[in-house]
């Protein structure tokens, strides 16, 4: 069970890796029971998650927010796991098999931060502070941002170098368009 002690403690070590620190690695639990643990991080994104889809039901064109909450929270679980799998399946190959179960765990730790980042420009858009168009510039930065968090969860976890870690993160992002693709396609 994750005691509020590890939440504080690895969010505080994911908050150091945000700013490109190693030492954030420090605070994370990156044994075994650590890394199953970490996937529990889904319960501190749920709420973010909600308040992003209620801020978007708010806009012009959003899906109503029941809707949006009933179809897009299996398709968030499974895009939890999706990439975590992936990797696991090419750790060995791609080399990186002795870092997969840190970089997991920096993932999944990192993930509520990426998801406050891009819950801002959709709340202050929801919220009427920001037309449409200043929406989507600012989802476009809050979006870069976390890719460049991600870049850094890859260097930092895998030990690897910066064409891996964007070619990583390039596939992680996509596979999370092609989820998005077929099941609201």
């Amino acid at each position: 069970m994750t005691t509020t002690g590890e939440i504080t403690r690895s969010l505080s070590g994911a908050a150091l890796l945000f700013r490109g620190r190693d030492a954030g690695l420090a605070y994370l639990d990156r044994t075994v029971d650590g890394f199953w643990r970490s996937f529990a991080v889904i319960f501190l994104i749920i709420p973010i998650h909600i308040l992003t889809l209620y801020a978007v039901s708010r806009t012009s064109g959003g899906t109503p927010f029941g809707s949006a909450v009933r179809e897009s929270l299996p398709l968030l679980a499974l895009d939890w796991v999706l990439f975590p799998a992936c990797l696991a399946a090419a750790a060995k190959p791609l080399g990186v098999s002795r870092n997969y179960v840190t970089y997991v765990v920096a993932r999944n730790w990192a993930a509520p931060i990426a998801a406050a980042i891009t819950l801002v420009p959709f709340m202050l858009q929801g919220a009427g502070w920001v037309p449409e168009e200043g929406g989507a510039l600012l989802t476009l930065i809050a979006l870069g941002i976390v890719l460049r968090f991600h870049y850094l969860i890859v260097r930092i976890g895998l030990q690897v170098t910066p064409a891996l870690a964007i070619g990583l993160v390039g596939v992680d992002f996509m596979l999370s368009l092609v989820l998005v693709g077929l099941f609201r396609g």
